[in-house]
């Protein structure tokens, strides 16, 4: 939905603030109830949750595209969050059940590549559609495809006689979870709008901690916790959650923000921009699997070691992008970061849950799902804050060196003066855009209009002092006036265009700066990242 963000504003005629909770709103309810919905499908039968999920999906997804306000589409928005954090669970758990524990390598790795696929993708696919079909099939796409899933569900997976488990239903621990998680992704989503030190933010932060503290005090005195504590002393399913959380955050900060580089700095169309991080895409198709089937054969520190550390070199280069001659270092980066997500989710997800069963593999599955979504929170909403200040940064930046650059020019000083004051009072920081600048000149119209205006105050001068010219001396006056206005033009014109191309290109290497500069901070935290694959055992199912 977020490419046709632009599109649906100028449809539903709102704010871009208003409009933000259509995406707020999933985001929120969909970690909220990963793991609540999760533990229902135990009780009553994935396949049935499942089918009841894409249809609960389908009639959200036709309000959302149907829609003509913006309440109706946070209505259907809501529908579809419910639908999809019942689907993926029940999905998921189906997907295991259909292939004996020592296959289930091939399940984890299309799980975890259609997962990646799906965030990386979802650009590409929603600015498509959104171009050449309009917004609102954004969302009425999904209702022939839920049509085809349900079918394929009938005809494949029978209702009759599911494996259930007659366990209780954990309703403390259910509102403790929700809550926490509602909290926590409510603050880290609203953070940037509402300060990040702000009453709000730090209220919901702590709030959710406090939840959290309790709910584990809860779970360790329940009979049936709706998310067994054992699964914590296991330091593989440790050490998955931790990568898993890494790798998405990286992910999510290039889906994120690379796209809006592209677009505002270097100036291509939305579209173009997605097509530019599909080969990311195909890469983490190939690799993914290609990885989880090295579960077990390799040392699973090596395994998740070295996606960590192509992980890293790929967030180096994104730090380091040259895109003014071609486009070959971005290629670069996506292979390198499709090879390093590749690396690690698969693996990791069948290192975590590879040999568990029943309701353990159930609660380890929706965890994992939260963390997976959390660090996906975490990477778009911390880098949109950051990259926020550092356009902030850049804004007073361009004003300065734009000021003192017509100060220092051959300006006569009343343009100069103009072209400061239109300078100091651009404050809109949308309008730093490379693209968007326009180079200033004097028109034709304007320097006849100059020569007019100067020579009517000669003639003025001249009858003051009781000097009437004739027709045609006022007529030859005119033409040498104008012929010295022309003459003043093209020097000021000249000079205009000397300023603003050192202006734009100041603007170009700030804007640049401003974005790349957030993956020279993300580097070291990845690089950390490395420690984790110390937590792994050494043999992958001790």
């Amino acid at each position: 939905m977020n490419i046709a963000i632009p599109e649906i504003q100028s449809g539903l005629h709102v704010s871009l603030t208003d409009l933000s909770w259509a995406i707020n709103i999933y985001t929120i309810l969909f970690a909220s109830f990963l793991i609540p919905f999760g533990r229902i499908g135990d009780i009553i039968g994935h396949v049935k949750l499942l089918n009841t999920a894409l249809i609960v999906f389908a009639i959200g997804s036709m309000i959302s595209g149907l829609a003509s306000s913006l309440n109706v589409l946070l209505i259907g928005r809501s529908i579809q969050s419910i639908g999809a954090a019942v689907m993926l669970p029940s999905g998921m758990i189906l997907g295991f059940r259909q292939v004996e524990k020592d296959k289930r390598n091939k399940i984890i790795a299309i799980f975890a590549a259609t997962q990646a696929l799906g965030a990386a993708l979802g650009p590409t696919i929603g600015g498509f559609i959104s171009q050449y079909f309009g917004w609102h099939w954004v969302f009425l796409i999904n209702i022939p495809l839920v049509v085809i899933v349900l079918i394929m569900n009938l005809l494949l997976l029978s209702m009759r006689n599911e494996v259930v488990k007659k366990i209780k239903i954990d309703f403390g621990g259910t509102v403790l979870i929700a809550g926490t998680l509602f909290l926590l992704t409510l603050s880290l989503v609203e953070g940037r709008n509402w300060g990040w030190l702000s009453l709000g933010t730090i209220g919901c932060l702590v709030s959710s901690l406090l939840l959290l503290v309790i709910f584990l005090y809860h779970e360790q005195h329940s009979s049936d916790p709706i998310v067994p504590l054992e699964l914590f002393r296991n330091r593989n399913y440790v050490g998955a959650n931790i990568v898993i959380m890494i790798t998405f955050i990286v992910l999510a900060s290039y889906i994120g923000i690379i796209p809006t580089f592209l677009t505002k700095v270097i100036g291509v169309s939305e579209l173009h921009a997605a097509l530019l991080i599909t080969p990311m895409s195909i890469t983490l198709l190939f690799s993914t699997p290609i990885a989880t089937k090295l579960v077990g054969k390799v040392n699973s520190r090596i395994l998740v070691g070295f996606g960590i550390i192509i992980l890293s070199i790929s967030v180096y280069f994104m730090g380091h992008l040259n895109l003014e001659n071609n486009y070959n270092q971005l290629y670069l980066v996506d292979i390198l970061l499709g090879l390093g997500i590749g690396s690690i989710a698969g693996p990791a997800m069948s290192i975590a849950v590879g040999r568990l069963e029943g309701t353990e593999l159930t609660a380890a599955q929706n965890v994992l799902n939260v963390v997976r979504n959390i660090g996906v929170i975490i990477g778009i909403a911390l880098f949109l804050s950051l990259l926020d200040g550092n356009i902030d940064s850049a804004k007073q930046n361009v004003h300065s060196y734009a000021t003192d650059r017509i100060e220092n020019s051959k300006l006569p000083k009343t343009v100069q003066n103009k072209m400061i004051t239109k300078v100091k009072g651009n404050d809109n920081t949308s309008q730093i855009n490379s693209q968007s600048i326009k180079q200033p000149q004097i028109s034709t119209d304007q320097t006849v209009k100059m020569a007019k205006a100067q020579t009517k105050l000669i003639i003025s001068a001249k009858s003051n002092t009781g000097i009437i010219l004739p027709t045609e001396i006022r007529q030859q006056l005119y033409q040498k006036v104008l012929v010295a206005t022309q003459d003043k033009v093209k020097v000021i014109n000249h000079e205009l265009k000397g300023i603003f191309k050192d202006v734009k290109r100041h603007v170009h290497n700030q804007l640049t700066d401003a974005f790349l500069k957030l993956y020279k901070w993300e580097l070291p935290f990845v690089v950390c990242g490395f420690l984790a694959i110390f937590i792994f055992k050494e043999k992958q199912y001790e």
